[in-house]
C-alpha cells in the first residue's frame, strides 16, 4: 500500500500515463495534456489551498488507535488529495483511452484505499475525495471540449 499511496503522490503516475498514452496513440491531439493539466490543478488548488484549510479536520491519530504507517502527517485530513487527484485524472484518461478505462478506475481505487488502510485517513475523506475528483475530471472534459471546439 505504501507503493500505491507513493505513486499516488502529486498525480505522478497520472501524468506519467498520459505522456506513455500521448506518444503511443493520441500524437494527433494537439490539445491532449488540457484537461488532464486542468484536472491535476483545479485538484490540487482546491483541495490543498482552500478546502483543506477550511475544513481543518485532524488526521487520524494513535490516540484513535490508528495504525499509522510511514509516519504522521502534520497537514489536514479532508478531503484526500490522493483520492481527489487519482479521480479526476482516471475519468479525464478514461475519457481519452475507453479500452483502458478499468485500469485507470481500478489504479485509482486502490491508490485512494491505501490512504486509508495507511491509516493517513478517515474512509469520509477517501469518499469526498473520490466523488470530488469524479466531478473535476467530468467538468474539466467539459470546460475543455468547449473551448477547443471553438
Amino acid at each position: 500500500m505504501l507503493l500505491f499511496s507513493g505513486v499516488g503522490t502529486a498525480g505522478i503516475i497520472w501524468f506519467l500515463l498520459g505522456v506513455w498514452l500521448f506518444f503511443k496513440e493520441e500524437t494527433k491531439d494537439k490539445w491532449f495534456f488540457a484537461p488532464l493539466i486542468g484536472a491535476g490543478a483545479v485538484s490540487w488548488f482546491l483541495v490543498e489551498m482552500i478546502l483543506k484549510p477550511l475544513v481543518a479536520r485532524s488526521r487520524p491519530g494513535l490516540e484513535l488507535g490508528a495504525i499509522i504507517v510511514g509516519g504522521q502527517s502534520d497537514t489536514f485530513s479532508f478531503p484526500s488529495g490522493h483520492a481527489t487527484i487519482a479521480f479526476a485524472m482516471a475519468v479525464v484518461l478514461a475519457n481519452k483511452e475507453p479500452k483502458w478505462k478499468w485500469i485507470f478506475y481500478l489504479l485509482a481505487v486502490v491508490i485512494s484505499l491505501s490512504r486509508i488502510y495507511l491509516g493517513k485517513h478517515y474512509p469520509l475523506d477517501v469518499l469526498a475525495g473520490v466523488l470530488l475528483g469524479w466531478g473535476i475530471g467530468h467538468l474539466s472534459l467539459v470546460i475543455c471540449y468547449r473551448i477547443f471546439k471553438r
